[in-house]
């Protein structure tokens, strides 16, 4: 006669009962080891400062036909707002110049004067700490002289 061999393997009620536990853990653990916030913040800053760089250009090509993209200090008025600039590209401020600009909503985004001269640095508005305290944030700087960019610095040591 012919011996049957017992069956091994897992039953179904057992594969049911890891795929559960297993998916458990990976719902609890999946906050720890993927951290979103800290990316649409740094992709935050970088899309301010490609919103800088392009109300820069575009203030640049304004002042220039108008003459200004040589004097230290001037004012040019479009479409009804006073922007300030310096060496034809915006000032830096927290209510005029690249701030109205960019138009970054006060709830949004967190403005003050940089320890730099002609700098201002913008981080946002998640962090209730200082841009120095927090390290996320980004800096622009003023052009030091006629045929300059500003400079647009990102620091994101600190996101999270």
């Amino acid at each position: 006669m012919s011996e049957m061999k017992a069956a091994t393997g897992f039953t179904l009620i057992e594969l049911v009962v890891v795929i559960v536990l297993l998916a458990i853990l990976g719902v609890a653990a999946a906050p720890k080891l993927i951290s979103l916030r800290k990316d649409a913040l740094v992709s935050t800053l970088y899309a301010m400062r490609a919103a800088i760089d392009t109300a820069g250009t575009q203030t640049l090509a304004l002042a220039t036909v108008r003459g200004l993209e040589n004097q230290a200090s001037a004012t040019l008025v479009s479409q009804g707002l006073t922007i300030p600039v310096v060496y034809g590209y915006p000032a830096g401020g927290v209510s005029t110049g690249m701030a109205a600009l960019i138009e970054a909503p006060a709830d949004d985004w967190n403005q003050r004067a940089s320890i730099y001269a002609g700098a201002w640095v913008y981080w946002h508005g998640a962090f209730t700490e200082d841009a120095g305290t927090v390290q996320c944030y980004l800096r622009y700087r003023q052009p030091i002289a006629a045929g300059n960019k500003p400079v647009i610095e990102i620091e994101t040591s600190g996101c999270r």
